[in-house]
């Protein structure tokens, strides 16, 4: 992520040559255009790369963020019920005392020194100060007992208003690193689209050509490597899905025809539906139509379900992507049609849409029923 900076760096001084000066030592004007298409798209897809890890980054944190607020709201009311029982206990264990005081002309050291530490609020001392009366064994027990529920009412307390303050910490902390995530994505996005305008019509076409061309290549690189796994690639036949998902589960079946009625809706990042989803909310939300909770990032959906070999894939399966051979560098998610072909919203400026599985960065896979 650090050497991103230099990359776009790179990429925009690339961007700033001038075109071709006149004379015996100009470079070619092909030369030149070739450069500057192949640092516009090194740049951009760097940033594309920066907003993916930075778009999972934001999801965890807005997914953790809900559930502190949903412990908060949980541990607040932890604190009022236990706030509510030390207060009860402690009247009671007043009135207990001041009623034996007063049932007697005399009361032992032991409990009158009781009250008074009762009545100050240091219940610890009252208790130990209840226990060591020399009274009727009947009474002392009864005393002590009450003294012993206020004291536990009131270390119950204590520890439920800890519990809060941590909860309270545990979710600045969340929409600190939200802030931070959604900073990053929509600098990422900005900075492409900035690479973008300032490049040339003549530059955005051989872009958009390399592109493609490298899209191709990486896709058949990608064909190999599911191959190898024993992944099949359907290419652009619809018959093998087609018999694939007849033998699907029936939350997988159910899965897959919600996913199929978001088609052609735009992937936004950090959305989760209904008409708008990055890769793993459409995944989630998917599922969720099927009755199905999964976990909210890829990550978490990777490492939270029943992982599956990639060659015994099954319609339903969600299929991972990552940058690397380690799940931390998980970024990316799909619904498993069967036959080769998976739905998922790809990126920015794209659509949910059907692919082949045979895509870059093919990592692992998922059972979630």
């Amino acid at each position: 992520m650090k050497n991103l900076g230099r990359v776009v760096a790179a990429g925009a001084l690339a961007l700033s040559l001038a075109a071709p000066v006149a004379g015996a030592h100009a470079e070619p004007r092909s030369r030149t255009l070739q450069t500057q298409a192949d640092a516009l798209r090194t740049s951009v897809q760097a940033l594309q790369l920066q907003q993916s890890i930075a778009t999972e980054a934001y999801d965890t944190a807005v997914d953790d963020t809900s559930r502190a607020i949903s412990e908060e709201v949980r541990a607040q009311a932890a604190l009022d019920a236990a706030q509510g029982t030390s207060s009860a206990a402690a009247t009671a264990a007043t009135r207990r005392v001041r009623s034996l005081y007063m049932a007697g002309p005399s009361l032992p050291a032991g409990l009158s020194s009781g009250l008074g530490l009762l009545t100050s609020g240091d219940l610890d001392q009252a208790a130990s100060a209840a226990r060591s009366a020399a009274v009727a064994a009947t009474v002392v027990a009864d005393g002590e007992s009450t003294l012993t529920r206020a004291v536990t009412a009131r270390t119950d307390a204590t520890a439920a208003e800890a519990h809060l303050q941590e909860v309270r910490r545990d979710k600045t902390a969340a929409e600190r690193a939200a802030q931070a995530a959604r900073t990053e994505v929509t600098t990422a996005l900005a900075r492409q689209q900035q690479l973008l305008d300032a490049a040339d019509a003549a530059v955005r076409d051989a872009v958009a050509k390399e592109e493609e061309e490298a899209r191709q290549a990486a896709l058949a690189a990608a064909a190999q490597q599911a191959a190898a796994a024993g992944v099949a690639d359907a290419g652009d036949s619809t018959a093998g899905v087609a018999d694939a998902v007849a033998n699907a589960s029936t939350a997988a079946l159910g899965a897959i025809a919600a996913a199929h009625t978001r088609e052609g809706m735009s992937y936004v990042w950090g959305a989760t539906g209904p008409t708008t989803f990055d890769c793993s909310g459409l995944t989630q939300w998917a599922y969720a139509q099927a009755g199905v909770p999964i976990p909210r990032t890829s990550r978490q959906q990777y490492a939270g379900l029943p992982k599956v070999p990639l060659d015994q894939l099954q319609p339903g399966d969600l299929v991972f992507y990552a940058n690397g051979s380690d799940p931390s560098t998980i970024h990316h998610v799909a619904l498993y049609l069967g036959g080769g072909k998976v739905l998922h919203a790809p990126h920015t400026g794209d659509v949910v849409r059907v692919a082949g599985v045979a895509m870059p960065g093919l990592f692992g896979a998922v059972r979630p029923s």
